[in-house]
């Protein structure tokens, strides 16, 4: 089971590298996603590139990793009701799907934090599982 975790693992860090990596090609693709009434919306994208990114990095070197996986599941949800869910309400499809799939790696990444991270000195603060 061991090897079965380690490759869910790999399976759930590397992608978010290639989504960092992305976020620093043609402003035109990700530029219609960032909301209106954000300022600055290159500066949004480039920032979630480099959030990204920096969860991935943490992730591999198994510093702060549980810390990063629980800012990248507030990070997606953020996503979610903030672009995806008003997109979708304006009639675009695509955004539903995307909520859905934010929805479950947001889950995927607070699950990660909970159960998966090397470094939870802070995760295990945070949640404090009690046996009452």
């Amino acid at each position: 089971m061991i090897s079965i975790k380690n490759l869910g693992k790999w399976c759930f860090i590397l992608p978010f590298a290639a989504f960092g990596f992305l976020h620093f090609g043609p402003l035109e693709f990700s530029l219609p996603y960032i909301p209106s009434y954000l300022p600055f919306p290159a500066f949004w994208v480039y920032f979630t590139g480099v959030c990204l990114m920096a969860f991935t990095l943490s992730s591999i070197l198994k510093r702060w990793d549980g810390l990063a996986a629980l800012l990248l599941g507030v990070m997606l949800l953020l996503f979610v009701f903030l672009i995806h869910i008003p997109k979708a309400i304006e009639g675009d499809f695509l955004q539903v799907i995307a909520t859905i799939r934010d929805t479950g790696m947001a889950g995927a990444a607070f699950i990660y934090a909970a159960k998966i991270a090397d470094d939870s000195r802070l995760i295990h603060f945070l949640i404090q599982e009690r046996n009452d």
